[in-house]
């Protein structure tokens, strides 16, 4: 079959197009394949043709399971390259014929990348995408088995690793803010100008608003941060026959930290000793959770928060201490926020869960440290179990001048 070209002369039709009639290579013809030019005269590079990177009219997960399904496993060269493991540029290739062109179709981690060794025009990706997708229904029944082989699983956010990040710019912020802390007070006017003495109160002030939002926002972060580690540790760890039972399991998760912390050991899987409620790393860290109801659910004691006494005669304050103005303002400051406090308190429940790490058996330490450091770790629905499923970062490699799918104009046509 032939069709016109834009200067009316007929032009072959590619039999790439003929989806149903794509075979497997001879070893020569793979070898061919593999042995062809690997340099490009600069004019050959500008214009290499019959290249096209697939990123909205296929899946990769349905294309790979097509391939597989009718051909096979992957036979293509970059399979003998990959590592055994989720991060790699190419993670399979087929090398395929139609007739005598070649058809190479690799998969990126969204991408698919079709090389053909004949030159296509845009309404040739067209057809050749729309007969990919026709050809799905007539190997229906292979293209299933192999989806259904596949494990399910799905990526989620660890809470703990995107608390722990805020927790942790909050500590310098404090670390790097309240040492030196010295009562201001305003000198006379013979040992400081007024612009000297204005810049000073600025610099104060702009210490107090990084110290005591921080403060603040890590007083509350703290706790949550604790329980979003336990909670993997949990949903790491959990013994089947407690995560299979819903009820058990929902109320193990939300049973009060306290509780949960030495049923850990009888619950879970891997630990080699429970917790000592004895140690002086486990009170400590105790102390911290214990003030959380009150932060949490923003509760209000005026009398046992109190931050200084004043007495009034109607709408005269008398102030029972004297002092600088605004260097007694700023005390109370410190007093409410307790800067110091707060970074002692993060420091404390980062010792203890240490101390947690080191109750697990050292075989299970190395496999869940490499789960709790993953921003966005996997979950396998079908075996109920967690894995690190991709590195974390994101990158994507393509050869210059390749065109995508969706840029195509022949789509608006």
């Amino acid at each position: 079959m032939t069709e016109p070209t834009g200067n009316h002369q007929e032009r072959p039709r590619p039999n790439c197009l003929d989806v149903a009639s794509w075979r497997l290579p001879t070893k020569d013809e793979l070898r061919e394949f593999l042995d062809r030019p690997r340099t490009r005269t600069e004019k050959e590079y500008r214009n290499r043709p019959a290249v096209l990177a697939v990123r909205h009219y296929l899946s990769p997960a349905d294309v790979y399971c097509y391939l597989k399904g009718r051909f096979g496993e992957p036979n293509g060269f970059q399979n003998f390259l990959r590592a055994d493991h989720s991060d790699n540029w190419i993670h399979w290739d087929f090398n395929l014929k139609a007739g005598d062109e070649d058809v190479y179709i690799s998969g990126m981690s969204r991408e698919i990348h079709i090389l053909i060794s004949v030159d296509m025009t845009e309404a040739d990706w067209r057809d050749l995408i729309l007969g990919i997708k026709a050809d799905y229904q007539r190997v229906a029944n292979e293209k299933n088995t192999v989806f259904k082989s596949l494990e399910r699983w799905v990526l989620f956010p660890n809470k703990y690793m995107e608390i722990e990040s805020v927790c942790a710019d909050l500590h310098a912020d404090l670390v790097d803010n309240v040492g030196g802390y010295r009562t201001y007070q305003t000198p006379s006017e013979s040992r400081s100008a007024p612009d000297e003495q204005k810049a000073a109160v600025e610099k104060l002030f702009e210490r107090e608003r990084i110290v005591h939002r921080s403060a603040l926002e890590l007083s509350l972060l703290t706790p949550v941060l604790a329980e979003s580690f336990i909670n993997m540790v949990v949903l790491a760890l959990c013994k089947p026959d407690i995560r299979n039972n819903r009820r058990q399991f929902e109320a193990f998760v939300r049973a009060n930290i306290d509780t949960k912390l030495f049923d850990l050991a009888y619950k879970c899987q891997g630990f080699a000793r429970s917790i000592d409620q004895n140690a002086e790393v486990y009170k400590a860290f105790k102390r911290v959770m214990d003030k959380r109801n009150n932060a949490i659910h923003g509760n209000c004691d005026p009398e046992r928060e109190q931050l200084e006494l004043v007495y009034f005669e109607g709408t005269r304050p008398l102030f029972k201490e004297p002092g600088d103005h605004i260097g007694k303002y700023l005390e109370a400051q410190e007093r409410q926020y307790q800067p110091g406090i707060v970074a002692e308190d993060y420091e404390a429940t980062h010792r203890f869960l240490a101390y947690l790490l080191s109750c697990l058996e050292p075989g299970v330490v190395a496999g869940f440290t490499t789960i709790i450091e993953t921003r966005y770790p996997g979950y396998d629905i079908g075996r109920k179990k967690m894995g690190a499923l991709f590195a974390d970062y994101v990158a994507v490699g393509r050869m210059e001048g390749v065109k995508y799918d969706d840029e195509l104009t022949i789509w608006d046509e």
